[in-house]
């Protein structure tokens, strides 16, 4: 048996399921038909193909709970990328996915560093901050 190994990476985000800030629910085969699309673009403009892990979640915070999908990739050893492009793919799979499905805002977590993607600076009118 072949045993292949390459030096980890992961990374993650979720994105919310509803489309802006509205009460309009994303469907799960939905969201699916977007990823495909995104992840089509991504290979088109970098050769570069990335397998998604998708799990339901919630975002839950001061007021917001959000029906959410949490997306995460690893280094796969089968198809090794080097870091920089994957960090580069998968932070523009989440963009693509972000306009697409109307979301505003998201984090994505990498082993080294969090960035957050944000389109306005608007904010859920269900969060209570103050």
């Amino acid at each position: 048996m072949k045993n292949l190994k390459e030096k980890t990476f992961h990374a993650k985000a979720v994105l919310g399921l509803q489309k802006g800030y509205s009460n309009k629910i994303i469907s799960i085969e939905d969201f699916k038909t977007n990823l495909l699309k995104a992840q089509k673009k991504i290979v088109d403009k970098f050769g570069v193909g990335l397998s998604i892990q998708l799990t339901p979640c919630t975002i839950f915070f001061l007021g917001q709970d959000e029906p959410s999908i949490s997306l995460e990739i690893i280094q796969y050893p089968k198809f090794p990328q080097p870091e920089p492009i994957l960090k580069e793919t998968f932070i523009q799979l989440i963009a693509d996915m972000m306009i697409e499905l109307e979301q505003n805002r998201t984090v994505i977590q990498f082993l080294d560093e969090t960035i957050m993607l944000e389109q306005t600076d608007t904010i859920n009118h269900k969060i209570n901050y103050n």
